[in-house]
């Protein structure tokens, strides 16, 4: 499945687990507390093993800032092994 379309499409804005996690969480971020009126609402896959039949709990309800910050903690521990090689690595600055 492709996980942008998906994520872009009303099967997922709809979803029955999608909505329920909203519910649930009393429409408020789960880590910050801070309702949807003072922030914008996400729900963050906690698991992608069921990608497109989720189960409430395979969701966490989090705020914009919350779901940046969760994303980049799971990719540092995911990658902190990886050694870059000279070609993953973008000069910042180009020689002249």
């Amino acid at each position: 499945m492709d996980y942008q379309a998906y994520i872009t499409s009303s099967r997922w804005r709809n979803s029955p687990a999608r909505q329920a996690e909203l519910q649930t969480a009393g429409y408020r971020c789960r880590v910050c507390y801070r309702p949807d009126s003072e922030v914008e609402l996400q729900v963050h896959h906690r698991t992608y093993e069921r990608l497109g039949c989720e189960l409430p709990g395979d969701l966490l309800c989090v705020c914009t800032e919350c779901h940046v910050e969760i994303t980049s903690f799971l990719r540092r521990r995911r990658y902190h092994l990886y050694t870059p090689r000279i070609f993953d690595v973008i000069p910042a600055i180009e020689s002249l």
